[in-house]
């Protein structure tokens, strides 16, 4: 295997194309936070959702407030504006991805207008457990004047309730928000609720519209413990004037749930919610304490239990030169295999105490493919490792062990790791040296989602880098989308580390990325992974099991 310092053509038994010099490039940082993108991730089964490391800039909000949940990150969607990642999870799947538009409300006058694209990662029953995705922001369309008017007028109110919550404060007075709405009854107009409502209004208090259907009531000098009762009385003065309206409330109050504005609305609606889903008549929103769930111990006895039985397996997928369409290289992928017989991609692996689950994991992954490449002479193999796999001291001695029972495989082998082990670089570069003592390929996956910088990258001993697939389905959105990818290209090239892309499925975009001089392509458009085939005592082993 050949150094960085030796050039791409040297790699991979000359099917990388020449470097050339080139004036260093932009770093990938700056080239993101021009693109105002952040990638994510979101686990469906635990809900908990990651950021890139640029999240907190791009976003606008301190690291600590980030939604680290699917269900949190769906409390910042303003109602109506679009579908966001976890309305599109209730479809079935049939599109692995997506592309979505919608805005995001972080305060009174602070709305964002996204774009969200991404894919799914499909389970063994076609369902979505897995995204991944990225945001990027429009400043233009973000702009106060072009929002629409529904979003004007929800700013609108907003800052009332947040005026009302901040003198309520000072006085220590509190303020209550109702929500209301009719049950499925578009012809009850909310200009005739809002009239039926006057008696209960004392100075300072007010009722709003929010939309054809709901509408709003802030209570200044109404405490929690009253407004079960306030929601009677509203629903009483209803009921007289519209004898057919079925009235549903939620109520939020401050300060027992937030000083918030945006908070307590949010708050309010989802009490309404319950109350229309429950057909109750009035609901007044409780606090969520966390407990502690069993999810992830039963994740962590479910995987050990799938390895005990071999039934975890390598699924491979074709990696060709970019110029020639030839296969050059296999991107090898941990899968579950189900009882038809199919495979499915493992998805996030649970963290826990006792064992490394990673690390059990990349050990059964090395050993399939060590036994694959000692099988086939002539493939050449990308397995990843999880950054928790690098930083376990029995990772080296295990990789030492299995390529030194099968000679002549190392130099087929490329350990691609995660981007965020360059957020310490200097953490990584004593285990990266060794691993490439033994005589084998070091790889980044996950390439440009933030953490690379042209000083990380020059210090580790880097030889391929896969470009995030985030970044190559929007290349046919924008030139700025396509600035960012030739920037990433370019950077690697520079310092001599070859470049590959994923999710390349149409030939357009391959096109593209064979011209912009991308080294290696993987997606649909070469072929899907499929598992390794299985030698015939591992056969006669799980038909025995």
């Amino acid at each position: 295997m050949a150094t960085k310092r030796q050039g791409r053509a040297g790699l991979f038994n000359g099917v990388s194309r020449t470097s050339r010099r080139r004036p260093a490039p932009t770093g990938p940082q700056a080239a993101l936070a021009a693109l105002k993108g952040v990638v994510y991730s979101w686990d469906v089964a635990s809900d908990a959702m990651t950021w890139g490391p640029n999240a907190p800039e791009v976003l606008g909000l301190p690291p600590g407030a980030l939604p680290r949940t699917g269900y949190a990150f769906s409390k910042l969607v303003e109602p109506g504006s679009g579908p966001d990642h976890r309305d599109l999870a209730a479809q079935d799947g049939s599109e692995p991805s997506f592309d979505s538009r919608y805005a995001l409300r972080f305060a009174p006058n602070r709305v964002l207008m996204v774009q969200d694209a991404g894919r799914w990662q499909l389970d063994a029953d076609g369902r979505p457990c897995v995204l991944r995705g990225m945001l990027r922001i429009d400043p233009a369309a973000s702009a106060q004047d072009l929002l629409p008017a529904s979003i004007k007028a929800r700013s609108l109110l907003l800052r009332h309730i947040q005026d009302n919550i901040d003198e309520a404060a000072q006085l220590s007075h509190t303020c209550t928000l109702m929500v209301g709405a009719c049950d499925d009854d578009e012809s009850v107009a909310m200009e005739q609720v809002a009239r039926s409502l006057r008696p209960l209004l004392r100075r300072g208090d007010h009722v709003d519209i929010l939309s054809p259907t709901r509408f709003a009531i802030t209570l200044t000098c109404c405490p929690a413990t009253e407004a079960m009762s306030a929601m009677r009385r509203a629903s009483a003065l209803v009921q007289a004037a519209l004898p057919y309206a079925i009235l549903h409330l939620g109520a939020a109050c401050s300060p027992d749930h937030t000083y918030e504005a945006v908070k307590l609305l949010r708050f309010a609606e989802m009490a309404l919610e319950a109350a229309l889903s429950r057909s109750e008549p009035a609901v007044l929103h409780k606090t969520r304490h966390a407990t502690k769930s069993k999810a992830s111990d039963q994740s962590v006895c479910d995987l050990l239990a799938a390895l005990n039985e071999r039934r975890l397996v390598l699924a491979l997928q074709p990696v060709v030169e970019a110029p020639s369409r030839q296969p050059a290289l296999v991107q090898a992928r941990a899968a579950m295999r189900g009882e038809n017989g199919g495979i499915s991609a493992l998805g996030p692996v649970p963290a826990a105490e006792t064992v490394n689950p990673a690390l059990l994991i990349d050990g059964r992954m090395l050993e399939l493919a060590a036994d694959h490449l000692a099988r086939h002479p002539e493939a050449r193999l990308v397995l990843p490792v999880a950054q928790e796999t690098l930083q376990d001291r029995e990772w080296l001695p295990m990789l030492a062990a299995h390529l030194g029972a099968r000679p002549g495989t190392a130099s087929r082998l490329i350990v691609a790791l995660p981007e965020t082990i360059l957020a310490d670089a200097g953490e990584v570069v004593g285990p990266l040296n060794a691993m490439k003592a033994l005589g084998l390929g070091i790889g980044l996956s996950g390439f440009g989602t933030g953490y690379a910088s042209l000083a990380s990258l020059r210090a580790l001993p880097i030889d391929l880098a896969t470009v995030d697939g985030v970044f190559v389905q929007t290349l046919k959105r924008s030139t700025d989308d396509r600035l960012f990818m030739r920037t990433l290209i370019d950077m690697a090239h520079h310092l001599g580390i070859a470049v590959a892309a994923e999710w390349v499925d149409d030939e357009a975009s391959a096109r593209l990325l064979a011209a912009w001089g991308v080294d290696y392509m993987q997606g649909d458009l070469f072929g899907a992974a499929e598992a390794a085939a299985l030698p015939d005592s591992a056969l006669k082993r799980l038909k025995r099991a």
